[in-house]
């Protein structure tokens, strides 16, 4: 049992459309196999009722003509009535009878000639020792002499053609199982297209409310789930937008009041409290609009020369950091997103580590790899993947130049999702962090 389940197991396919094709197919196929058997049954059954019909008849009307038929007259009447599925033979006795036969069908055949021939004759059978042969029926004829009928084995001869056509009839079901298993998936198909979409962007294109009822009633329901989902991060963005214009002003006041402050350690802290604030706001107002990134339009980007723009910009800025490997390649996607990734884990890599890196992999089996690493104190393994999370920081102080306020990390992963991208950190070999973006095959458009 255990060989059979892990052979099944092996040919179990992963995919919805393969199982279904595989469940579908196999059962119409078994079907169809059942109701050739059954046919095949069906015309042997026939022709053995025909062929046990007709020798009782035959009988009938043999065994009168060979009482009144001189002995070698006998041989040619046998031999007229001899038929494909019995022969005639004449004896002068049965021999042994060691083995009668005792079938339902040879019972039949001897009540069938008692009842064609009269109670005057003795009918018996008896099993045949050729293996062409089925049985032999024994029929005592008033002389004394006995008549013996070999039945043979009755074997229904399928036309040639036959294996053609039942092979066109299975490759028909196949075919025919395919398309409708296809028709059956396609809706199915655009509903996690549109929900991967929906995942990795947080917005997509609404899908066609058509087709049968169940299926124009999952996408009218996958829509309006869609809409829902895009007010919701619209009002998020108003509210923290608001927020933001309504905190403006206040701290505005309290900068000017601190302004008018006597210099003194009172005063540098209250600038840096509001420093901070500003710094907070501004942050989570790039946080909650880092999820509308997909309306940025999508258009061809060099990598190479993006990524070089950045690492300028941080050369100029009096920031110490290296470009090593080329990418030579084109992708499609959205520059300012993919920027803005790159820039908030270098700006991560600055705040804590040293030594920073921008390393771009060589598109190896349709994949482009940008990393950023630095030489800094790392992530603990079990928070590597908590970092990635909103407003979650390593250190409980709220100073910037430690703690920061836990939103890089996470536009960071949220923009990367955007893009159809992976975001993964990982600790380094003699200490230190690697962010690795990981942009998807179907992006890479190689240069030429």
């Amino acid at each position: 049992m255990k060989p059979l389940l892990s052979v099944v197991k092996n040919w179990w396919p992963d995919t919805l459309f393969g199982r279904l094709i595989l469940i579908w197919g196999a059962t119409l196929l078994i079907g169809h196999l059942l109701d050739v058997a059954a046919s095949y049954s069906t015309v042997t059954n026939y022709q053995v009722t025909r062929s046990d019909y007709y020798l009782s008849k035959d009988v009938a009307i043999l065994v009168p003509m060979l009482e009144n038929a001189a002995p070698p007259e006998r041989t040619l009447w046998m031999k007229r009535m001899e038929r494909q599925d019995y022969r005639y033979e004449s004896r002068t006795s049965t021999g042994t009878e060691a083995s009668p036969a005792s079938a339902p069908r040879v019972r039949e055949m001897v009540n069938a000639l008692m009842h064609e021939l009269g109670p005057s004759y003795r009918v018996s059978a008896t099993a045949s020792t050729n293996p062409d042969e089925q049985y032999e029926l024994h029929v005592q004829i008033k002389d004394g002499t006995t008549l013996t009928i070999h039945l043979n084995k009755i074997n229904v001869k399928l036309p040639w053609w036959g294996g053609l056509a039942f092979l066109a009839q299975v490759l028909t079901l196949i075919i025919l199982t395919w398309f409708a298993v296809r028709q059956a998936m396609q809706p199915l198909l655009r509903l996690a297209e549109a929900s991967e979409a929906l995942g990795s962007s947080l917005q997509c294109d609404s899908i066609a409310e058509s087709g049968p009822s169940e299926v124009a009633r999952a996408a009218k329901a996958f829509n309006a789930m869609q809409r829902r989902i895009t007010e919701h991060l619209a009002e998020r963005v108003h509210i923290l937008a608001s927020i933001s214009h309504d905190l403006q002003t206040p701290i505005t006041r309290m900068r000017l009041r601190t302004d008018l402050m006597e210099s003194g350690t009172q005063r540098d802290k209250l600038h840096g409290d509001l420093n901070a604030m500003q710094v907070l706001v501004e942050e989570g107002i790039a946080y909650a609009r880092s999820a509308h990134s997909v309306n940025e339009i999508l258009c061809r980007v060099d990598v190479d020369a993006l990524l070089d723009s950045l690492v300028c910009d941080y050369v100029d800025g009096g920031q110490s950091i290296a470009l090593k490997g080329r990418a030579d390649c084109i992708i499609t996607t959205k520059p300012h997103a993919l920027r803005r990734i790159v820039s908030n884990l270098a700006d991560n890599a600055f705040k804590f580590g040293e030594q920073v890196e921008i390393e771009i992999t060589q598109p190896a089996a349709g994949h482009l790899t940008i990393s950023v690493l630095d030489r800094g104190p790392g992530i603990p393994a079990d928070e590597l993947a908590a970092v990635l999370k909103p407003f979650y920081r390593l250190e409980e102080s709220r100073n910037r130049h430690s703690g920061g306020t836990g939103l890089g990390l996470a536009i960071a992963q949220q923009l990367s999702g955007a893009l159809g991208a992976v975001l993964v950190l990982s600790n380094r070999v003699g200490g230190g962090l690697q962010a690795s973006i990981s942009m998807p095959a179907r992006d890479l458009k190689f240069a030429t």
